[in-house]
């Protein structure tokens, strides 16, 4: 985790790309120390790993490999207590490519439990098969389809009308993604910002983190 100089005012998640400590895409929060102070004032980032490809799914069988409920109940409960905050500070998520995904239904499937999704070159949002990585991970083709971040948008949009709680990056490498993403949300009436910041490599990188992280507290700001 990293802590800021200031006073805690909120908590965001970055979510992984890589299972353990790979470092093929970088590391979330090398990256985001790079980032201007007032991007990181009052912000804990803490970056969870998983020991196998982290869609943050919960596998249909196997009780070791639960990835939603291991963030949920045992990752975020102990940042919360580390902090030792008598007030709960809202919780963010970040994240791009499968960490996008996984942002999106995070929110989606826990609307009372995380308050903004900022992702950016976010993964499944257009129309093709799902990813090898995500059909083993899940582990049936019905809990495949519990996890569809397009259809988890769809079933809980309700939650979501309210206040803007989506801010939809690009365009990295995954164009149609971005597109089908804001063409989604504008059908479903779910208030968000879609925006297209400078092209980057599809990696930690602070040339999509910085704004992605600007309109993450534009967000937050207007709940």
């Amino acid at each position: 985790m990293t802590w800021p100089e200031q006073h805690v005012r909120r908590v965001v998640l970055a979510l992984p790309v890589e299972k353990g400590d790979e470092r093929k895409y970088g590391h979330s929060l090398t990256e985001i120390g790079r980032l201007p102070a007032d991007l990181r004032d009052g912000t804990v980032f803490a970056a969870p790993t998983f020991s196998e490809s982290p869609w943050l799914v919960n596998h249909a069988t196997r009780a070791d490999c639960r990835q939603e409920d291991h963030l949920v109940q045992v990752v975020l409960p102990t940042v919360l207590a580390i902090l030792g905050t008598r007030t709960r500070p809202p919780v963010h998520l970040l994240g791009f490519s499968k960490g996008g995904f996984a942002a999106l239904n995070l929110l989606t499937r826990h609307p009372t439990l995380f308050g903004v999704a900022s992702v950016w070159d976010a993964s499944l949002l257009s129309d093709r098969p799902p990813h090898p990585q995500l059909v083993d991970i899940a582990g049936s083709t019905a809990r495949l389809d519990e996890y569809d971040a397009r259809q988890n948008l769809r079933r809980h949009a309700h939650h979501l009308r309210g206040t803007r709680r989506i801010a939809l990056g690009g365009i990295g490498t995954l164009e149609a993604d971005w597109t089908a993403g804001r063409r989604l949300l504008e059908t479903l009436g779910i208030p968000h910002d879609a925006y297209r910041d400078a092209p980057a490599d599809h990696r930690w990188d602070p040339a999509w983190l910085a704004p992605a992280i600007r309109h993450l507290l534009t967000l937050e700001a207007d709940r």
